[in-house]
């Protein structure tokens, strides 16, 4: 995409507008993280707004928010909703990514390697990345 060559190219990003690599996979992952870390506290802080925005005739609780106006209730349930789909989709690309730093591989190394594996079964071997120094290691590098 970048027309450029970068060392352990994992994948070309959109959202970071970068190819993410060598230099910059940790900062990728942390960007997660941090985005998925910030997706839960608005899920976390919201919620009762969003029931009260869902529930409007439930009985009301001392000390909760005043009775939300139809657009107020709107912003704030589309906004929990958001919220929730972005931190389920982040939780599972973050999955993802987390094993591939544990395996040691990139993304593209993970589909040639998901070939391997396939090839190496018929032919009754077992496949083993060669770039997987164990899990700590991984992770260290």
């Amino acid at each position: 995409v970048c027309k450029r060559c970068v060392l352990k190219m994992d994948h070309h990003c959109p959202w970071i507008n970068n190819c993410v690599g060598w230099n910059n996979y940790r900062y990728f992952c942390l960007f997660m993280l941090f985005l998925a870390m910030s997706c839960l506290y608005v899920v976390i802080i919201s919620y009762p707004i969003f029931m009260q925005a869902m529930f409007p005739n439930g009985r009301r609780r001392q000390g909760s928010p005043r009775h939300l106006g139809f657009w107020d209730a709107q912003c704030v349930a589309l906004s929990w909703l958001m919220s929730l789909c972005i931190l389920l989709a982040l939780c599972l690309l973050g999955g993802f990514h987390v094993y591939l730093v544990l395996t040691n591989q990139t993304t593209i190394e993970f589909h040639s390697n998901f070939g391997n594996k396939d090839l190496a079964k018929r032919r009754g071997e077992v496949y083993r990345n060669p770039y997987d120094l164990g899990r700590l290691r991984n992770f260290q590098q």
